[in-house]
């Protein structure tokens, strides 16, 4: 038995020492493209570089200004805060530097990888690199919808998972099957999201919350953000409240498919006339999402036999 034991131990020891050989040629990977993409990025004058930090300065104090006759935003420095779908982030980085004065408590993701980034969003990589200074965790190439296969959140939960103006950017030009298909995305997420959420019942002092901003109107009112996150049976929803952009100094909206000079709209302009709103939900305990998911299969069977069309997602 003891030959077998030592064989099984050295396994393991190999196993461990490749994960670790392979997180650290990746952490390499991703520094050495940063460090070409600076390289590569074209140098600002010294006058270009005085006028954009003229800018930036005088829109910031107004932002502040309008910031100080609105409700603080609801994230805190007692959070742990999961940033879902960040484009440029910009957002973290007004939560960092500007809300929190901290970044340790923040991990801000993206779906891209980080060169898919830098073309999507030129700006992206000076807010990446203040984030980290700022100690924040950015990953890159994370799901939304299999946060179960990022190996560094097992065991983690927070206390506010965000995912702002999500899309599934498919390029649907056919309204119903672009709905179908964010609702497919939003239903993913809340399955993928909610394990992760903090827990009383597992020792954390207060429920996590998952917050989801999306605009108002065609066509984001058909998404149905609310029953999608009640069907799950895991989620209830909590509140609802406005999103202003002018409560985050810096943040600049940002699409899916990146930013395009003289295509794309700077200064939030593109979310400004939308109204966006931010859902929050809470995980429900498991007897209420006994009782929520009996109650919303009842719900489809009755639509059904009204005639309604129902996707496959609500089932």
């Amino acid at each position: 038995m003891a030959p077998k034991y030592k064989k099984t131990k050295l396994k393991m020891a190999l196993t461990k020492l490749q994960d670790g050989h392979q997180k650290r040629q990746r952490a390499t990977e991703i520094r050495d493209m940063k460090e070409a993409a600076l390289a590569a990025a074209p140098k600002k004058t010294a006058s270009q570089q005085a006028a954009s930090g003229n800018t930036s300065s005088a829109a910031l104090k107004a932002q502040k200004k309008a910031m100080s006759k609105l409700p603080p935003p609801p994230y805190y420095n007692h959070d742990t805060i999961l940033l879902i779908g960040e484009a440029n982030f910009s957002f973290a980085k007004s939560l960092a530097l500007e809300i929190l004065n901290r970044g340790d408590i923040i991990t801000a993701t993206t779906l891209d990888t980080f060169t898919t980034m830098m073309e999507k969003y030129p700006d992206a990589q000076e807010n990446v690199k203040e984030l980290e200074d700022a100690g924040a965790t950015v990953l890159f190439e994370v799901d939304a919808t299999k946060l179960s296969k990022i190996k560094s959140f097992k065991g983690k939960r927070f206390s506010k998972i965000v995912f702002n103006f999500p899309h599934a950017g498919a390029g649907i030009k056919d309204q119903d099957r672009n709905v179908v298909s964010n609702q497919k995305l939003m239903r993913s997420f809340f399955e993928s999201a909610t394990p992760f959420l903090a827990d009383t019942d597992l020792g954390d002092k207060k429920p996590g919350e998952i917050h989801v901003t999306v605009k108002t109107g065609l066509p984001y009112d058909l998404w149905n953000i609310k029953r999608l996150a009640a069907g799950t049976g895991l989620l209830g929803n909590k509140t609802s409240f406005p999103f202003k952009p002018v409560q985050y100094p810096g943040y600049e909206h940002r699409r899916t498919i990146g930013f395009k000079e003289g295509v794309s709209q700077g200064d939030n302009v593109e979310i400004a006339n939308k109204s966006p709103k931010t859902f929050v939900f809470v995980k429900k305990t498991a007897k209420e999402a006994d009782m929520a998911k009996e109650s919303e299969t009842a719900n489809i069977r009755k639509r059904k036999r009204a005639g309604e069309d129902v996707s496959d997602d609500e089932e």
